[in-house]
C-alpha cells in the first residue's frame, strides 16, 4: 500500500499513467464516483498466447481506492490476460470487488476476484484454470440475473474452441458452475474486443445476449433455478471485430461498463 497522493498533486488518473508501466492499451478502470481505479501493470511477453494480438500481458495490477494505491505483483508463473479489471459490488458490502483473468502459464485462464481487506488486496473469489496452457475465457456479464440478492458471474470458456458458456454464483473461495451451454463466443482471435455481449432488462428479467460460434445468430438467455434458458435466437450475422450493442437494436441495456471494453 502507498500513501494517498496530496490533494494539491497530479489527478489519480495521471499518477496511474505515469507512475506505472501501463499495457499497450492503457487502459483504466474508473468506479462512476470516481473512488475506485484499477488498471494491469507490468506488461511481459512470458507468456506467448497472443489472445489478443501482440503477446504482451500484464504482470502486476493497480488498484485505487479513496485515494489509497494497492499494488500487487504476480509470481513468474502468472499473468493478467486482460485488457483491464472489472469493478463491480460483487458481494453488495457496498465496496467495489476487481475481477480479472488471470492466467497460469501452464494450465491456462482463469478468472479471480480481489478485495480490499486490511490494506490489501486478497484474493475473494476465483474460477480455476482450464488446465491447458494457451486456452483462454472471456466475461460475459457480472449482476444478480435471478433477483435473488446473490450476483452472477457467466464467461465463456475458449470462445475460439467449442465455446462453453458458463454460469456460477459469486461466493468466497471457488466458485461452482452451475449450468453451461456450448458452440457459442465472444472474441475474435488476436483481437482487443472484448464487448461481445450485451445485458438488457425485459419487463422483471434480466436477459444477456451472445453470439454463436459461428458467428450466424445471436441467442438470448435468462438465468433461473440454476439454469440457462434460451429466450430468443436472432437470425444475425456478427463482425466480431465491431461491439455487439453497435450490430443489432437491443433494448433497455444495463451494464454496458461491466461486459464490453473495446480497443479498435
Amino acid at each position: 500500500m502507498l500513501d494517498p497522493p496530496p490533494n494539491s498533486g497530479p489527478s489519480i488518473l495521471e499518477q496511474l499513467s505515469e507512475n506505472y508501466t501501463q499495457l499497450p492499451e492503457q487502459a483504466i478502470s474508473t468506479s462512476r464516483d470516481k473512488r475506485v481505479y484499477a488498471q494491469y501493470t507490468n506488461p511481459t511477453e512470458r507468456y506467448n498466447h497472443r489472445v489478443m494480438g501482440d503477446g504482451v500481458e500484464a504482470g502486476g495490477l493497480v488498484v485505487v481506492v479513496d485515494s489509497v494505491f494497492y499494488e500487487l505483483e504476480l509470481p513468474e508463473n502468472y499473468v493478467f490476460e486482460d485488457i483491464r479489471p472489472r469493478l463491480f459490488d460483487v458481494d453488495q458490502d457496498g465496496n467495489l470487488e476487481i475481477i480479472t483473468i488471470r492466467t497460469e502459464v501452464t494450465q491456462g485462464a482463469g478468472i479471480l476476484i480481489y478485495k480490499v481487506v486490511n490494506n490489501q488486496l486478497e484474493e475473494y473469489a476465483y474460477v480455476p484454470e482450464i488446465g491447458i496452457p494457451s486456452r483462454w475465457l472471456n466475461l460475459v456479464t457480472i449482476n444478480d440475473l435471478d433477483n435473488d440478492g446473490v450476483i452472477e458471474l457467466v464467461w465463456i470458456q475458449t470462445p475460439h474452441i467449442g465455446g462453453i458458456l458458463k454460469v456460477s454464483k459469486i461466493q468466497p473461495g471457488e466458485l461452482t458452475v452451475l449450468d453451461e451451454l456450448s458452440q457459442y463466443s465472444n472474441h475474435g482471435y488476436g483481437d482487443r474486443n472484448l464487448c461481445l455481449s450485451v445485458l438488457t432488462q425485459q419487463d422483471q428479467e434480466k436477459v444477456f445476449y451472445v453470439p454463436t460460434q459461428n458467428r450466424s445468430q445471436i441467442f438470448g438467455f435468462k438465468y433461473t433455478n440454476d439454469n440457462l434458458e434460451i429466450v430468443s435466437e436472432i437470425d444475425q450475422s456478427v463482425d466480431f471485430s465491431k461491439p455487439l450493442s453497435e450490430q443489432y437494436d437491443f433494448t433497455s441495456i444495463i451494464s454496458i461498463e461491466d461486459n464490453c471494453i473495446f480497443v479498435e
